[in-house]
């Protein structure tokens, strides 16, 4: 322990140096961390310098969808203080200033702020609460757009918001962003997609726009030939049916989701998804055969995490044909509504020795197969323990066990 101080104005901060409180702040929440500003004037100057030598990205803990940056300490913020209290928010803006990299918005006033204070944003959500004030009309009364005023910023992302095309063009104006997010914009048409810069987008998320018109992304894609990831949820019958036949017009797709809850979209052309020769994640809920699931798992040599949604087409020659002739290399695999055996599954765990999670449902299992699980994942790869998601099967307990076979 240290001495008893004779100064009264010593501290602790004066017996270690700032290297090692560096390294304590890193396990500490960085809203914990500005709460202490005002302990003493040292250890407020020590705070300042530590946070303005991070990255930070600022979350609501309501949301958790909200998009941070790699390597940035993430700020949480209670959802009621920015649902109630504005000032509190911009508060934490005009701490923080430049060492924020990314950050949500529900209000122009906020939006100047940001503006003012944040000149290395890099990722920017704009959210209408509730809907009940409209994000269309925020960017409109924004004398602003983000190649002027967020040169840093390489993502934007647009949630719950009732915003038109032309807000969204005049917004982004000639920037070149990386990634493009659009969740549950009602009114939006996509023809924006023809007026901005899709020179350097990377990253394409659409999520429940049901107004979106099929004509604009499909004309937008042959300037989407850099694209690695591209998410299309629960959007218009037109879009999940026309996007088989255009998809190989982006060779770069690293990551590939489309998906509908309410309905499942027959394959009419699988050809285009299985040319997708940088294919690493692919997640579909189209109802595909074993022809095309098998060609899919051939000749995506790159992927590692598969996940098809809608099994009922397949069978058990998919299982050994397929899986075990070309799925060696997969990491992850979800096979939903399939109509397993326990032979199948078995036979998937021998075949597929490099897979750490295996999800299967819509099939009847026996009592018996944890252990058949866990011998055959002892014969295919010892060591390495591989979990089993195991949801609706009939093995109600439990629902999801780990297969260690150590």
């Amino acid at each position: 322990m240290l001495e008893a101080q004779t100064n009264n104005d010593r501290t602790i901060l004066d017996y270690i140096n700032e290297d090692c409180w560096r390294t304590v702040l890193q396990y500490v929440p960085v809203r914990d961390i500005i709460r202490t500003e005002s302990t003493s004037r040292q250890w407020q100057g020590m705070v300042l310098r530590y946070l303005q030598g991070i990255h930070i990205s600022i979350l609501d803990d309501h949301d958790q969808s909200k998009k941070t940056s790699p390597n940035a300490r993430v700020l949480k913020l209670p959802h009621s203080m920015y649902e109630l209290d504005f000032k509190s928010f911009d508060m934490w803006i005009n701490k923080l200033g430049p060492s924020v990299v990314a950050t949500y918005c529900h209000n122009l006033e906020t939006l100047i702020r940001i503006r003012e204070n944040c000149p290395n944003l890099e990722s920017l959500t704009l959210e209408s609460l509730h809907n009940r004030c409209s994000c269309c009309g925020l960017l409109e009364r924004f004398p602003y757009n983000l190649n002027m005023d967020f040169k840093c910023l390489q993502g934007l992302y647009f949630y719950s918001c009732n915003v038109s095309d032309h807000c969204i063009s005049h917004f982004i104006a000639d920037k070149a962003l990386e990634e493009l997010e659009l969740r549950n914009c009602q009114i939006v048409k996509g023809d924006f997609f023809n007026t901005i810069d899709l020179s350097s987008v990377k990253s394409l998320a659409l999520e429940d726009c049901d107004d979106m018109d099929s004509e604009h992304l499909f004309s937008a894609v042959e300037r989407l030939d850099g694209l690695k990831k591209l998410v299309l949820t629960n959007m218009s019958a037109d879009i999940c049916k026309g996007i088989q036949a255009v998809l190989d017009k982006m060779p770069k797709l690293e990551y590939l989701e489309i998906r509908d809850e309410k309905d499942t979209m027959p394959c009419y052309d699988y050809k285009p998804l299985s040319r997708l020769t940088c294919l690493k994640y692919l997640r579909v809920q189209y109802q595909l055969p074993d022809e095309a699931a098998g060609a899919i798992l051939q000749d995506c040599k790159d992927l590692r995490t598969l996940e098809f949604w809608n099994c009922d087409d397949m069978s058990g020659r998919f299982v050994t044909e397929a899986l075990c002739r070309w799925g060696t290399r997969l990491r992850s695999l979800s096979l939903m509504a399939m109509a397993f055996e326990d032979d199948d599954l078995v036979a998937i765990i021998s075949g597929c020795p490099e897979l750490t999670r295996l999800l299967v449902t819509g099939c009847r299992l026996s009592p018996g197969l944890a252990a058949r699980a866990a011998a055959a994942r002892r014969a295919a790869r010892r060591g390495v323990p591989l979990r089993l998601d195991l949801q609706g099967t009939g093995l109600a307990d439990p629902k999801e066990l780990v297969c260690n076979p150590n």
